[in-house]
């Protein structure tokens, strides 16, 4: 059994059931279905509801329906029951059929968990087929809307938890079933992505890596965040340490991120991605997305300022009194307690990187660029601190790096 059916296999897959409706319809009459959904693991991603209507035994689909096409489009829907409502003018000639009614994904049209008979009489009065409605009930709806991801971009869990593991699997990595193998994060934080990631694509082990334990706290932080999550899945592994120093034997990992956290290695980065070259298998593949000191808020200290290059403008220290003797606005941090100080010396730390050096660097390895993207500003506003300063450096936001490390010869 290879490690993806590991993973598939421990998964705790849903259940629908459906309460039967009557079996004989009149030809017009409203068909009326209670669908009682059971999410028995963590959370679902991108739930969706079909129902489909065929001749007994029948492949083709004389009628399909699904709830996105009452605008019920959920991220995720965590553990427990849900309860669904369907309703439909029946518009099919008289004659013997099948309703087929199963849950999903997005990505994923799975055979129908339940197939129930049923019989239309009467003539067809419309020549056309008439649209269905789909709505969760007073109970399922009022815990879905209170749901993190309701607040969209602006709530920190949901664009870490979401979003960022979307940007990470589908775009830069774009759904490689080395998702399904071994990944390391060094620098991984508080571990939102990362759980993010793991729920979603199920890889052998995911392992993240960081200074401090932030991961701890993690359990806390989805369960306040409509997450029931006790403790780490078995598979999410935290370790504690340097990325300097990864304690893995050389090509263990399929997969190797960094996302904003290169920035923050004391003393330099190179010795962390002298480890990422080290632990990767060869064809393996490294995302890194590194901070840049000279973009808009490149010094990390938008909890103190939303002026941007503010750190470019005045002085160190003019700067260090504002960080020393502000309240500072927690904005992404997920509830940890960060002292001024802290914040400061986060600043003194950082290291200076630029697009293009980075990007020189990364291909000095050997690497070959499998997809690649930046974010820039719509305009800098200069002043006269900036004028030294490349508009290269301060418009470009972030920048994005997928990579390969060359297969062994003959492979």
């Amino acid at each position: 059994m290879s490690n993806q059916d590991v993973q598939l296999h421990s998964m705790r897959l849903p259940v629908l059931t459906v309460d039967a409706p009557t079996a004989v319809f009149a030809s017009g009459q409203l068909l009326s279905l209670a669908l009682n959904l059971s999410i028995r693991d963590i959370c679902l991603f991108n739930p969706v509801l079909r129902l489909s209507i065929r001749h007994p035994g029948g492949e083709m689909h004389l009628f399909g329906s699904d709830t996105h096409e009452s605008q019920l489009f959920y991220p995720w829907l965590p553990c427990g029951e849900y309860r669904f409502n369907f309703s439909w003018p029946v518009s099919l000639p008289a004659g013997c059929y099948e309703l087929c009614i199963g849950w999903g994904s997005v990505d994923e049209v799975r055979q129908p968990d339940v197939v129930l008979p049923i019989q239309v009489q009467g003539e067809l009065e419309i020549n056309q087929v008439l649209a269905a409605t789909w709505y969760p009930d007073e109970n399922s709806k009022s815990r879905i809307n209170a749901l993190s991801w309701q607040k969209g971009m602006s709530n920190w869990f949901h664009r870490h938890f979401c979003h960022a593991a979307l940007v990470i699997g589908e775009s830069f990595l774009a759904k490689t079933p080395q998702l399904q193998g071994r990944i390391l994060d060094i620098g991984a934080g508080e571990g939102i992505t990362d759980l993010g990631l793991f729920l979603r694509y199920r890889p052998s082990e995911l392992v993240a890596m960081d200074i401090v334990d932030y991961f701890e706290s993690l359990p806390r932080v989805a369960r306040e965040n409509d997450l029931p999550l006790d403790a780490l899945p078995e598979g999410l592994t935290f370790v504690q340490g340097s990325c300097e120093n990864v304690p893995y034997d050389d090509a263990s990992f399929d997969i190797v991120l960094s996302w904003g956290s290169l920035e923050h290695i004391v003393g330099g980065y190179r010795r962390a991605l002298d480890e990422v070259w080290r632990v990767l298998k060869p064809g393996g593949l490294f995302f890194v997305n590194p901070g840049l000191f000279y973009s808009a808020y490149g010094s990390h200290l938008g909890e103190f300022s939303q002026e941007p290059h503010l750190h470019l403008k005045i002085s160190e220290e003019k700067l260090r009194d504002l960080v020393m003797n502000s309240r500072p606005d927690i904005m992404d941090r997920a509830g940890f307690d960060v002292s001024n100080a802290d914040y400061w010396r986060f600043y003194k730390e950082l290291n200076i990187i630029r697009v293009a050096e980075f990007e020189a660097e990364l291909k000095g390895y050997g690497y070959t660029i499998v997809r690649a993207a930046i974010r820039a500003s719509e305009m800098v506003e200069y002043s006269t601190e900036l004028q030294s300063h490349s508009v290269l450096d301060l418009a470009v936001e972030d920048a994005f790096f997928t990579l390969k490390k060359p297969e062994l010869p003959g492979v």
